[in-house]
């Protein structure tokens, strides 16, 4: 009988314990916030942090990635986040590459050209025409380098994209929505409430990356 009354003991201690502490959201978060407070030098625990909601709203898969990457891609072709929305599913890596190489040749076979002149010009006091292909060798370089940049980009967007696109059901993260409120002591200790997006790690065990609610 003793036994059984200090097992109910035990129990019941446990269950007040379990229900006083954090859930694994809740725990996550607190965690998450306490290495941004101590980047300013504060500690959590002074800052009348409170958790008011936090709940899984839906996992990223690698097919949100896949979406998002042809977006950057489209973005890098029409250079406007808009126009890019109308072109995202059908603008191929393959054909941006290509576009990319032959603008490259044109402007290396135009910097030749240009030097060419340069050189059977020079020294026969033409200064005015010798400024202009100057001009213009500089402008064909500039505009090689810059589209030689450019494609490196978009072949780093395409070793993601790939990737991701071998497995595109995968999980690579867990979103979550939290509304909390805390000190801040950057303003004068006034206590603000936020309402962010949270997403965790790929182990789903701590979160890395916020954002907020619009």
């Amino acid at each position: 009988m003793n036994n059984f009354k200090s097992f109910i003991s035990v129990l019941t201690i446990t269950l007040i314990l379990t229900a006083c502490g954090k859930n694994k959201a809740e725990q996550m978060l607190y965690d998450y916030q306490s290495e941004n407070a101590k980047a300013i030098n504060f500690a959590l625990e002074d800052l009348d942090f409170q958790i008011e909601k936090i709940e899984k709203v839906g996992d990223v898969t690698a097919s949100d990635s896949i979406t998002y990457y042809k977006q950057q891609l489209a973005e890098y072709w029409t250079g406007n986040a808009t126009s890019a929305e109308a072109i995202a599913d059908t603008l191929s890596f393959e054909y941006v590459k290509g576009a990319l190489e032959s603008a490259i040749a044109t402007q290396g076979n135009l910097f030749e050209s240009y030097q060419e002149v340069l050189i059977q010009i020079s020294g026969m006091g033409r200064y005015s025409s010798e400024r202009e292909y100057e001009r213009k060798r500089n402008k064909a370089s500039d505009e090689k380098i810059s589209f030689q940049k450019t494609l490196s980009k978009i072949r780093i967007l395409e070793a993601y994209y790939d990737s991701f696109a071998h497995n595109p059901d995968s999980v690579l993260s867990a979103k979550y929505e939290a509304n909390y409120s805390s000190i801040n002591p950057l303003l004068n200790n006034a206590k603000q409430t936020y309402n962010k997006v949270f997403y965790t790690d790929a182990e789903q065990t701590k979160f890395v990356k916020e954002e907020s609610l619009q």
